[in-house]
């Protein structure tokens, strides 16, 4: 639905592609990194208050985190695969390489979204058993 004030769609995906999704991403890597600090503290700081203020931060990080990886998740789903295959098109690219390239970068993206989510799962099962690390034989 077309409105007088609507934004061209050109437009959209210039300032998603270039500005909202590198920051939002970068937000994703400052919370990751904020995590895996809080992470450290809750497992090895000597006073038990120091690491149970760690670890209700780290719950709160880790609930944050989960929003950011899904907000950047719905803008990256957002975007239609024929605009990221125009950006290479324009690059030089033959149409149906652009295409072939935009679908793997896409799908590089999702994996590194997976990958960071398989990390949160490791640390919440760290949360929930205490930080017992397994004794190897």
């Amino acid at each position: 639905m077309s409105t007088p004030y609507s934004t061209p769609r050109l437009t959209l995906f210039s300032t998603t592609f270039w500005e909202v999704l590198p920051s939002r991403y970068d937000k994703i890597i400052t919370r990751w990194s904020k995590i895996a600090h809080l992470y450290h503290e809750a497992k090895s700081d000597i006073l038990a208050t120091d690491r149970a203020g760690a670890l209700a931060s780290l719950k709160a990080e880790l609930e944050m985190l989960d929003r950011d990886v899904e907000e950047y998740r719905k803008l990256v789903n957002g975007v239609d695969i024929t605009d990221i295959a125009g950006v290479y098109v324009v690059g030089g690219r033959p149409r149906h390489r652009a295409l072939e390239i935009a679908k793997e970068d896409k799908k590089d993206l999702e994996e590194s979204l997976r990958l960071v989510e398989e990390h949160v799962k490791e640390i919440r099962a760290d949360i929930v058993y205490g930080f017992e690390e397994m004794e190897q034989p």
